[in-house]
């Protein structure tokens, strides 16, 4: 396999068929001249497929493979590296966690992208972190959470002394996931600085913390919501209580903070180099269900109504409760997980959550690369097709 030491970089993307990945892809395309890019290699376990519209060209390589599996066949596609951006990872927040598949590829195959790294002399490596991470109860007891415009050193995280995700649920208000993320982006962190094979260059790291994402390829959370909606008669219902303002950012925008904090790492080994960042955008900051709303409109394909009545926060929450019980302790026998956690649901929907992006406008020179309106309409422009294609689907499923 042909190395990018010379006539450009060469960039590794895990995790690039995935939602995040493709809108990474398709910038680092339009801007290989700019970035001096060779090549980009996708690496998957699904096999690539361009659901975002870039340019059809032979610099993208792509690959399938598990980072959480053998060590041994991942080195090849790692080997001329400059640098790694590692999104893959398990996006779920079922109940009951599946903790053996988080810690298999959100954990262990962080260590394994991490020592590939090393041993194939990769300089720089940008981890896709995010805010749950800091999504703890409010003053540790609480059943919601409050983040104020803090910056990154201002916003708790957990210091996760237990060696097991499920010791650490407590300390989480989405079990499991946000645990193994945590500690995924402390093995990255922690290894920057770390010496290289030749023993002449170190790897430098940091991770991208963004907040709950929309955008083209999405397919964990508006996607989701409207599938929902869609057996309901399109009625977001009301749970009531403390908080209930969201901060969203769009794809593009999470994207282009990737692209910056890798320029960073290369013109500073002091700018970035082992630290979180918060990437955000301008996206207006309010409850979920507002902005589903303005998604549906923008789409023109349905109208999203909010229900005339609501449940009380802690009625809910109580029920979530009573919902988890039940459902683990016949986990034994069953095998069902529930496809969202209606507890980490209930504490998002009444949480406060505004990030501030100070260390990125300032270190790594990030402003948003897309308005709100321009990553609004491109969103909502995909939804609908999303959906037209769903329908479709279906359509001719019933009639087979």
């Amino acid at each position: 396999m042909s190395g990018g030491k010379s006539g450009g970089e060469v960039l590794l993307i895990t995790g690039g068929s995935g939602f995040l990945g493709q809108h990474l892809i398709k910038q680092l395309l339009e801007r290989r001249e700019e970035l001096g890019i060779k090549e980009i290699r996708s690496l998957d376990i699904v096999p690539y497929k361009n659901n975002i519209g870039h340019e059809e060209t032979p610099i993208l390589r792509t690959f399938v493979g598990d980072i959480g599996g053998d060590r041994d066949a991942l080195s090849p596609i790692f080997a001329g590296v400059d640098g790694v951006f590692h999104c893959a990872a398990s996006v779920k927040i079922e109940y009951p966690p599946n903790y053996e598949e988080l810690e298999r590829v959100n954990v262990n195959g962080t260590l394994s992208v991490v020592d590939l790294c090393i041993q194939n002399n990769v300089k720089r490596l940008l981890y896709t972190s995010c805010t749950s991470v800091c999504f703890v109860p409010f003053k540790g007891r609480s059943t919601f959470s409050a983040v104020i415009n803090s910056t990154e050193s201002k916003t708790d995280t957990p210091t996760l002394d237990s060696s097991t995700l499920w010791e650490q649920d407590g300390e989480f208000l989405i079990a499991g996931y946000a645990s193994s993320k945590l500690r995924a982006e402390n093995i990255v962190l922690n290894s920057n600085g770390a010496p290289l094979q030749n023993q002449q260059d170190y790897l430098a790291t940091s991770a991208i913390r963004a907040p709950l994402t929309y955008g083209e390829c999405d397919s964990h959370f508006i996607t989701n919501i409207f599938e929902y909606l869609s057996t309901r008669g399109w009625v977001f219902p009301r749970i009531a209580g403390v908080g209930g303002k969201q901060q969203l950012v769009y794809a593009g925008n999470v994207a282009w903070g990737h692209i910056c904090a890798y320029k960073a790492l290369k013109i500073s080994d002091k700018a970035v180099n082992g630290l979180p960042v918060f990437v955000t955008d301008d996206t207006g900051i309010n409850d979920v269900s507002r902005f589903i709303q303005k998604m549906a409109v923008l789409g023109e394909r349905f109208k999203v109504k909010t229900s005339w009545w609501y449940i009380p926060h802690f009625l809910y929450f109580f029920l979530a409760f009573l919902l988890e019980v039940v459902v683990r302790i016949l986990y034994p026998y069953t095998k069902y997980r529930l496809r969202y956690s209606p507890r980490a649901i209930a504490s998002y929907t009444s949480s406060m959550l505004m990030y501030n992006r100070l260390r990125a406008s300032i270190h790594m020179d990030y402003m948003p690369l897309y308005d709100p309106d321009t990553g609004a309409e491109r969103s909502a422009k995909w939804y609908a097709k999303w959906w037209d294609e769903r329908q479709n689907s279906r359509r001719q499923k019933k009639s087979s």
